[in-house]
C-alpha cells in the first residue's frame, strides 16, 4: 500500500531519512517531492551546499517513487548526476522532484529527478535505474 503524503517512507522518524536530512515526501507532481532545508552542517565549500548531500537527497527521493506510488521498495542500482548551480546554504528550502520514464510500475524502472533552488532554478538534475527489492 503506497505511503500517505508527507511520509518519510521507512521506519525512522518522520522526516528523518538519511543523515539527518529531514526531507518531508508527498506524491505530487512530477511525481515525488521533497522538502529540504539545508543546514549548516551539510556544508562544502564554504557558503554551498555539499554535493554529496545533494546526491543523497535526490537518490532518496527518487527511491521514494516507489514507496509512495507504488507501495514498493526501491534501491538505487545507478545514479548519473549533472551539476548545475552551486546550491547556497542561506536558510531558504530547497525541493527536489522525482518521476519515473513510464507510468507504470516495474520491477527495475529509470528514474529522473532534479534539485530545485527556492526560485525555481534546477541546480541539480539526475538519472538512475532503480530496482524494486522485497523488505523484510
Amino acid at each position: 500500500m503506497p505511503a500517505t503524503p508527507e511520509s518519510s517512507g521507512d521506519d525512522s522518524s518522520e522526516g528523518g531519512g538519511p543523515v539527518g536530512l529531514g526531507l518531508v515526501f508527498s506524491a505530487e507532481a512530477p511525481g515525488v517531492v521533497a522538502r529540504f532545508r539545508p543546514r549548516p552542517e551539510h556544508r562544502g565549500a564554504p557558503g554551498l551546499l555539499h554535493g554529496g548531500v545533494a546526491a543523497t537527497c535526490l537518490d532518496e527521493t527518487m527511491a521514494a517513487v516507489g514507496y509512495l506510488l507504488d507501495g514498493v521498495h526501491l534501491v538505487t542500482a545507478t545514479l548519473e548526476l549533472r551539476y548545475r548551480r552551486p546550491v547556497p546554504l542561506d536558510g531558504r528550502p530547497l525541493r527536489a522532484e522525482a518521476w519515473r520514464d513510464r507510468a507504470q510500475p516495474r520491477r527495475r524502472q529509470r528514474v529522473r529527478g532534479r534539485l530545485l533552488l527556492s526560485d525555481g532554478t534546477v541546480a541539480v538534475e539526475a538519472s538512475g535505474i532503480f530496482v524494486q527489492v522485497s523488505r523484510r
